[in-house]
């Protein structure tokens, strides 16, 4: 099974553990709105666009309210059994969603009290700072002064760089721990247990 097939049904039992009415990280968001928004994501793509594009958001509510009149039950059933059958996101779920789920399974965990960071193995570990290198630059891409990612066990990664300084420059912002929980601070998640050295409040995060 891959993270994100192993991600997909942690969560997926997790939201049907707690119920529709469960707080998430997300602001404003229950659990009821974070599996819409998984269903809708995966099985709606001319839905999901609005996401990106404003032109699309009307229609992007529209599918939403939709979709989220149905059953709880069957919404989370529906995303949990994963893409439709001759989805294309079927054959490419490994490489979109690690991340995706990773992020929405910890967004509904840390919103409940006594929530605790998990350890991974190695090739999950592997899977998280794949996602991390891709992602982290244009997360952090905002920030008003070089910012070096420094993963547990791995080479540090310069996320933001400014007027050529690197990771051995004196004015950068540097934000240690797992991959996990650095992929998490970059997705402007608070709940996230990072070291910071620096001037946290000169780092941006900007949304994909």
């Amino acid at each position: 099974m891959t993270f994100a097939a192993s991600e997909r049904a942690a969560l997926g039992s997790l939201l049907l553990e707690l119920g529709s009415d469960a707080p998430t990280l997300c602001e404003g968001w229950s659990t009821r709105d974070m599996a819409v928004h998984l269903l809708v994501r995966e099985t709606r793509p001319d839905a999901a666009a609005g996401m990106f594009l404003p032109a699309l958001r009307g229609h992007l509510r529209s599918v939403s309210e939709q979709v989220g009149s149905r059953d709880y039950v069957d919404i989370v059933r529906a995303w949990a059994s994963g893409p439709p059958r001759f989805s294309p996101l079927r054959f490419l779920d490994a490489q979109l969603n690690a991340g995706e789920h990773f992020i929405h399974h910890e967004d509904v965990r840390r919103a409940r009290e006594g929530w605790e960071p998990r350890t991974f193995g190695t090739d999950d570990t592997e899977t998280l700072l794949a996602v991390l290198r891709r992602f982290g630059a244009r997360l952090l891409r905002g920030s008003e002064c070089p910012v070096i990612l420094d993963p547990d066990g791995a080479p540090s990664i310069v996320a933001v760089e400014r007027r050529g300084v690197t990771g051995h420059g004196s004015d950068v912002v540097r934000v240690s721990g797992t991959a996990g929980e650095l992929l998490l601070f970059c997705f402007g998640r608070t709940e996230s247990v990072v070291t910071v050295t620096g001037d946290r409040d000169r780092i941006r995060f900007t949304s994909i």
